[in-house]
């Protein structure tokens, strides 16, 4: 592109077919999407935004131009250099997607992939995760595989809890619990972020767990940080319909992860 120093990247997106990290997904191609901002030539690093999207009524047949409308990926506002990756799931059955094949360090290569597509090699700065209804609980299953912890984990309407049938159907709060441990103890030099946004009558339990959680820690925490802290790690309810959650609070949260939302202009 005419007018940019030698190096810049420009800001851009797009799809991908066959990826191999998610080869074993059962699903329509394309099955990667990437965004990116512009990316100054003296970037050093640059920071991953990683989106695992929910159901769909398309069931096997959904196109991924589907999730990345309601993703809330919104680069815009964004003044650190970034690249966002939104994988297909696995089609599971009926309207059910989930992700197994980022568990077991394909969570780290899907990233890897995904900075080797830029054409300027950039190191991992921070790593930013969000996920949308089921979406969310397939991150609390990778988490324990990730070799880098994520910096900031924004969950949308997706605390369900596992089935009750497979055990407790509360497990994912000890590795949520694990993770707010080992984020709150790099505070306030490398600082990050929980943000939940529920429903109550669908993800109301676990998301009041994690609440809970939330509140014990920063009880403990050096007062004259948890006003900050408090801005950064919170959950509160939706004042949108489950299906926008996402796409609405999304784009606040990459601009600022301690911003409240402004639910009157919606």
């Amino acid at each position: 592109m005419t007018g940019q120093p030698t190096g810049t990247i420009p800001a851009g997106e797009r799809y991908l077919s066959d990826t191999p990290t998610l080869r074993m997904h059962a699903g329509t191609q394309p099955d990667l999407f990437l965004w990116w901002n512009a990316i100054p030539a003296d970037a050093a690093a640059i920071d991953v935004v990683v989106h695992l999207h929910g159901f769909s009524q398309q069931r096997g047949e959904m196109a991924l131009s589907e999730k990345v409308a309601r993703s809330g990926l919104d680069l815009s506002g964004r003044t650190r250099p970034t690249l966002a990756l939104l994988p297909r799931g696995n089609w599971v059955r009926s309207t059910w997607y989930d992700f197994p094949a980022l568990l077991d360090g394909g969570f780290d290569a899907l990233i890897d992939y995904g900075l080797r597509q830029l054409s300027r090699p950039l190191p991992l700065a921070r790593l930013i995760v969000t996920g949308h209804s089921g979406g969310v609980m397939p991150i609390i299953d990778a988490l324990p595989t990730m070799s880098r912890t994520p910096d900031e984990l924004h969950l949308f309407d997706g605390l369900y809890g596992h089935d009750p049938a497979l055990g407790d159907p509360m497990q994912g709060m000890a590795v949520i619990e694990r993770w707010l441990d080992e984020r709150l103890a790099a505070e306030p030099g490398q600082p990050g972020a929980l943000r939940v946004v529920f429903i109550e009558r669908q993800t109301g339990p676990m998301s009041r767990l994690v609440a809970a959680a939330i509140k014990r820690r920063l009880a403990q925490a050096d007062s004259a940080q948890v006003p900050g802290l408090a801005k950064r790690y919170r959950v509160e309810p939706s004042a949108v319909p489950h299906g926008y959650v996402a796409a609405v609070c999304g784009p606040t949260l990459l601009a600022r992860s301690d911003a409240d939302f402004d639910w009157s202009r919606v």
